[in-house]
Order: structure tokens, then C-alpha cells, then sequence
């Protein structure tokens, strides 16, 4: 009887180790998961705030190319100037390309996640908006500055001149990346 006594306290005491054993490994993995989350959270903001430092680079770029380049183009300097005006668009494609970095890493932080924090996930939802903007006002601006190469090209022509300008190539197109079937920032 007394080996009965000591085999279903041996019992009882195993079943209440198996059970102590499950609930910590439950919390530690629990507190884990949480620093986990933690951290991912700040490396959305963290990163956010990096695309949003350079979404606002790009918008001086765009303000002062407008001011000094786009709405400032005369047919007497346009072939003169092409070269400094390719390299200004070459800067600001750039710029897009960077944001475009940025946006990977808020991708892969942000894909099929919610957060605890609202903000965090009000981080997630804009930026795929704000680089839909960015992208698409880069295409419209080439498109424009092409037009204006175009325009002057036929100019030359009617002339009898041998100026020519090229386009301003690139790959970028129109997107809609935030999937509601609008181009934010397509301007035509």
C-alpha cells in the first residue's frame, strides 16, 4: 500500500511538472512573440519614416524641376540645355528608385499583418498609396517632357535644322499598387 502512496504522488507530481513545464513554455513563448511584434512594429515606423523623409525629397525635386526646368522650356535653349535637363531627370528617376527600395522593405513588413498599434497599421495602408502617387507623377512628368521633345523636333523640322532631342527613356509606367483601380497621381 504504501508503494501505491508513493506511485500516485510520483503521478500526481510528473502530471503537475508536465503541466507547469507547458504553461512556461507557453509564456515564455507568449513574451517572445510579443518582443517579436515589438520589433516589428518599430521597424515599420523606423522605415516609414525614411520613405517619408525621401517622399519629401522627392516632392522639393518635382517643385523646383517644375520652377527651373519643366515650366521653363524655350525652344532656343532646349538643345543647348538637354543634357543638364537629362541629367536632372536621370536625379529624380533616382529618387523614385529609392522610394521604391524603401517600399520592398514596408512590403515585406507589412504584407497580410495587423498590428496591435493603429498607427502602425495606418503606416502599412498609406505608403503603398503615397508610392502609387510618386510613381505616377514621375510618368507624367517624362510624358510631358516628351511631349515638349517632341514638339520641338517638329519645330526643328519646319525649320529645315538638324537639331534633334531624344526622349528622356525609361521603364517606369503608370501602376496601381495600392489596388483600387485608380492611378493616384496620374496626371493626363
Amino acid at each position: 500500500m504504501n508503494s501505491r502512496k508513493i506511485a500516485y504522488f510520483m503521478m500526481t507530481l510528473s502530471f503537475i511538472m508536465i503541466i507547469s513545464g507547458g504553461v512556461s513554455s507557453f509564456v515564455i513563448s507568449l513574451k517572445a512573440d510579443r518582443e517579436e511584434t515589438q520589433n516589428r512594429m518599430n521597424d515599420v515606423s523606423d522605415t516609414f519614416e525614411v520613405f517619408s523623409t525621401n517622399t519629401s525629397v522627392f516632392e522639393s525635386y518635382r517643385d523646383d524641376l517644375y520652377n527651373t526646368v519643366l515650366n521653363n522650356i524655350y525652344y532656343d535653349s532646349m538643345f543647348i540645355e538637354d543634357a543638364n535637363i537629362k541629367n536632372k531627370l536621370s536625379n529624380y528617376e533616382n529618387l523614385v528608385d529609392q522610394l521604391e527600395k524603401n517600399t520592398r522593405v514596408l512590403n515585406k513588413l507589412c504584407d497580410d499583418v495587423y498590428y496591435p498599434k493603429s498607427d502602425v497599421n495606418n503606416k502599412c495602408q498609406n505608403y503603398k498609396s503615397i508610392y502609387e502617387q510618386v510613381v505616377n507623377y514621375f510618368v507624367s512628368d517624362i510624358k510631358v517632357y516628351n511631349g515638349n521633345v517632341k514638339k520641338y523636333n517638329e519645330y526643328q523640322v519646319s525649320l529645315g535644322t538638324l537639331y534633334k532631342i531624344e526622349d528622356y527613356k525609361t521603364k517606369k509606367v503608370y501602376i496601381d499598387f495600392n489596388g483600387d483601380k485608380k492611378f493616384d497621381g496620374k496626371e493626363e
